[in-house]
């Protein structure tokens, strides 16, 4: 059987949907990689934010407990420092006194600044959650989608790879190694379409010669592109009106 111009266009559509396909079994799960790599990402940075948050709530905790104690003392000190009588005792306790108000001082602000901080991790706190679980709703969704087209891709190529085989029944003997190597090497790219008007090959557009569009209109056997080394074929249109002339 001749290798026409009609059967190696539809070979080469055949060659074009199965390459799709496989771009999208391989795509499909690298997509999915991704969009995984970025959840961890954001988990990583949610755990942390909650880290954070509560070693500031310890922090808050840690101030405060130390006020407390820092405020016995001023108390404590403010007793003795009625009872003393004696001028250098009523100076020893007023110096300690100012000394410990201002580390009190000082805890009240620290409280203050890690109660705000606290207040602010957890408005950002929130806002994270809220991101995290978007973002692995949409990972579980992809998930789920490619699981459910995965099968049937897989299905759609082999039907795709039998009709190739079929399909490459056209090939002369004499050239099949010639073919399989090209469609090898350049998969669906191996197959390249020739207008009469403009006589380019359509994978480099590089011209081809008369001879070889002759050729291509008699369909006695693979052309291939001297420059490229593509499968050549006549363009659709082209057929159609070698086909009105000859009529």
């Amino acid at each position: 059987m001749p290798a026409t111009a009609e059967n190696l266009r539809d070979l080469h559509v055949l060659q074009q949907r199965a390459k799709a396909l496989r771009d999208r079994l391989v795509t499909g799960p690298k997509t999915l990689a991704a969009r995984q790599s970025v959840l961890a990402t954001k988990q990583a940075a949610l755990d942390d934010a909650r880290k954070a948050l509560q070693e500031d709530k310890v922090q808050v905790k840690k101030h405060e407990h130390g006020l407390q104690g820092q405020q016995a003392k001023v108390e404590d000190l403010k007793s003795k420092r009625n009872q003393v009588k004696k001028n250098e005792e009523y100076k020893a306790i007023q110096n300690q006194l100012a000394h410990d108000e201002k580390v009190a001082e000082q805890l009240e602000n620290d409280i203050i600044e890690a109660m705000i901080r606290v207040d602010e991790r957890t408005a950002s706190l929130a806002a994270l959650e809220a991101d995290v679980k978007k973002t692995a709703d949409e990972v579980a969704a992809l998930q789920a989608q490619i699981q459910t087209h995965t099968a049937e891709q897989e299905a759609q190529l082999r039907e795709f790879e039998v009709a190739i085989a079929e399909a490459e029944s056209i090939i002369p003997i004499d050239q099949r190694d010639q073919y399989r190597r090209n469609v090898k090497q350049r998969g669906a790219d191996a197959f390249a379409s020739v207008d009469i008007e403009n006589t380019a090959c359509s994978g480099c557009y590089v011209s081809v010669t008369p001879q070889t569009i002759n050729e291509l209109i008699n369909c006695t056997k693979l052309n291939f592109c001297k420059t490229c080394g593509r499968i050549l074929y006549l363009y659709e249109e082209a057929v159609s009106a070698t086909r009105r002339r000859g009529s």
